[in-house]
C-alpha cells in the first residue's frame, strides 16, 4: 500500500468488539476491516453527491 499513514482510534468497547467479530468472520485483520468499512463509507457518500449533482 502506497501512503500508509498509521492512525490511533479511540471507540467504545460495543463497537471494537462488533468490529472484532466481523473480523474474524471475514478473515480479516482488525485494520482491514476498519479499512473496508470506511471505503464502504466513502463509496456511498460519493454516490450520495453525484445523485444530488445530477
Amino acid at each position: 500500500m502506497q501512503n500508509v499513514v498509521p492512525l490511533g482510534v479511540r471507540m467504545p468497547a460495543d463497537v471494537r468488539e462488533w468490529v472484532e467479530a466481523t473480523a474474524r468472520r471475514n478473515l480479516r485483520s482488525l485494520n482491514s476491516e476498519i479499512v473496508l468499512a470506511l471505503r464502504e463509507k466513502m463509496q456511498r457518500t460519493f454516490e450520495k453527491q453525484e445523485a444530488r449533482d445530477e
